[in-house]
């Protein structure tokens, strides 16, 4: 299990609308482009990123990046690690 960090560049409006809503019943939205997925599995991430994929364009770009550090927080952004969340 692991925390995943969800970003994307989506080109067209309705595209946008739909992706997000569908990322939005999987991930934590943590800034307007970036979702958190927390406690799940690399297999459980690329089965949800597939069924997402076939929204999307290729002129549309998902990146997924694997946490595999706590990082540094500046400001008031919240410590990822301390969202607590029961994922499926």
């Amino acid at each position: 299990m692991a925390d995943f960090l969800i970003a994307y560049d989506i080109k067209d409006n309705k595209r946008l609308a739909k992706f997000c809503k569908r990322l939005e019943k999987l991930a934590i939205r943590i800034e307007y482009s970036v979702f958190f997925m927390p406690n799940v599995t690399k297999e459980y991430v690329a089965e949800k990123i597939i069924e997402l994929n076939k929204l999307l364009k290729d002129e549309d770009d998902v990146r997924v990046y694997k946490i595999i550090d706590e990082g540094i927080v500046i400001g008031n952004g919240e410590i990822l690690s301390e969202i607590l969340v029961v994922s499926g």
